[in-house]
């Protein structure tokens, strides 16, 4: 609405009262203040138990120790999930933070901002006497905000502590007019659906605003260290209580969801081989997603097929691709890796290959993507063309898919991609991943500086050294 309107202008203008600003991140604060520290002689501190509480891993009371705890203005700990190397992020209620918060913060962890429910984002940022962008991404959009007449330093931790108190005060009354942008701390607005769509740092602060019956909001920034030893190590030096986003999502879903079906299932014969075709329409934005299935032990028209097995199907989560997977670009590698998908289904007699919609280019779009193509003609490599354009590198969502994929009756699951961070909060949904299965397609000459950039980048596993010894590839 407002906001996307005044960015759009920002856009146009250019310099001026509305304008773009890029800026780096604030070095780490070298401050030392922090919470009480565990006295030496106590034991080391135990992992909270999940006490078997399907898609829970820390467990219900452990999360509702963190809600309690963010209430009360403490600092707490959250894990993206369970894997050796989650990121862990440190969050706290912005309505009582003091300067000695924000050097500590900034003494421990990174990328320090606020996240905000849509709603509020919007409200707060029409209260704005001019936007001034910290980056070019319209869908995106991400702002820095200052108290009124306040210092706009970010390695302040007053002026960060004074603008935190000023989006409080914002919070409860928009037209008090208490901000100025640029400022001191970023803002950011978390997705509609919160941790049941995108299971990331802003949607989980927010989770925990809303549990906590606070405005939805929350300051976080993520840990210097991750993984799950790290977060052992923190919630024990600073007795801090902590979960997961996992953990949220568990919560959540147990009085909500954002997929529904929208049809019942049909046969869906391909020359791949026969398949039972799953609607699902998103309840967030409309879209629909369809999902192949092959189960040879289910009944056809089951709607949860997959509690008839007890072999963990082999799963497929493709996103969207109109030029790979209709037109049969070689830009990429998505048509291949789409019908080699549903060919191993086919063999393997118990998969799924859920096909998400709306994810074109990585969620930039369409026309955003073929923008990028023109400038990796230019010789820009896949990932620099969509900061090139203000965008995010990867924006895609898997929530809705995971949500598709325990509505079929998947609990167990071999999951078939390159990508090792393809979910996140995933036990959440009580799913698990038993086995990678590699999706590796033959390079070819157009697509090959694109795939290397994936795979030294982007982290993803293709195996292109010994691909690229087989073929003529150059």
């Amino acid at each position: 609405g407002v906001l996307w309107l005044a960015a759009t202008q920002a856009v146009m203008v250019g310099a001026g009262r509305l304008g773009m600003h890029l800026r780096a991140p604030p070095p780490l604060a070298t401050a030392t203040i922090g919470p009480p520290r565990r006295s030496p002689g106590l034991p080391d501190l135990p992992p909270p138990a999940g006490g078997g509480q399907p898609g829970f891993i820390f467990g219900e009371r452990a999360l509702r120790d963190v809600i309690e705890a963010f209430a009360h203005g403490r600092f707490v700990l959250m894990a993206e999930d369970d894997d050796s190397d989650a990121e862990v992020s440190l969050m706290l209620a912005p309505h009582s933070v003091k300067p000695e918060h924000v050097e500590f913060m900034m003494r421990h962890a990174r990328s320090l901002q606020v996240a905000m429910a849509p709603a509020l984002y919007d409200a707060v940022a029409a209260s704005l006497d001019q936007i001034v962008l910290d980056n070019f991404n319209l869908s995106r959009p991400v702002l820095s905000v200052s108290a009124r007449g306040a210092g706009t330093d970010r390695k302040s931790a007053v002026d960060v502590a004074d603008a935190l108190a000023a989006i409080a005060a914002a919070a409860s009354d928009p037209d008090a007019h208490t901000l100025s942008c640029p400022g001191a701390i970023p803002i950011t607005r978390c997705r509609e659906g919160g941790v049941l769509r995108r299971a990331g740092g802003s949607e989980a602060v927010v989770e925990l605003a809303r549990f906590a019956g606070l405005p939805p909001m929350g300051l976080y920034a993520t840990m210097s260290a991750s993984g799950l030893g790290a977060l052992h190590d923190a919630a024990a030096e600073w007795d801090l209580p902590y979960a997961s986003t996992a953990d949220l999502v568990a919560y959540k879903r147990q009085g909500e969801i954002i997929a529904e079906r929208s049809s019942p299932p049909a046969r869906m014969p391909t020359r791949h081989g026969n398949f039972v075709a799953h609607c699902y329409r998103s309840r967030i934005d409309g879209t629909e997603h369809i999902a192949l299935v092959k189960c040879s032990g289910a009944e056809p028209r089951s709607l949860k097929p997959f509690l008839a097995t007890d072999k963990p199907p082999l799963v497929r989560v493709h996103s969207e691709c109109c030029t790979g997977d209709v037109f049969g670009s070689l830009r990429c590698d998505c048509g291949p890796q789409l019908e080699k998908a549903l060919e191993a289904i086919e063999a393997d007699g118990c998969g799924v290959l859920l096909y998400l919609r709306g994810q074109e280019g990585r969620g930039i779009g369409l026309g955003a993507k073929i923008h990028a193509y023109s400038l990796q003609e230019q010789g820009i490599d896949t990932m620099d063309a969509n900061t090139e354009l203000g965008l995010p590198v990867d924006s895609r969502e898997y929530g809705t898919g995971a949500q598709i994929l325990a509505d079929l009756g998947i609990r167990d699951m071999r999951l078939m991609s390159n990508n090792p961070k393809k979910f996140s909060g995933l036990a959440g949904y009580g799913l698990r991943i038993v086995e990678r299965v590699p999706s590796h397609i033959e390079p070819n000459p157009e697509n090959i500086a694109y795939l290397r950039c994936k795979e030294e980048r982007m982290g993803h596993m293709l195996g292109l050294s010994d691909k690229l010894g087989e073929s003529d590839v150059n």
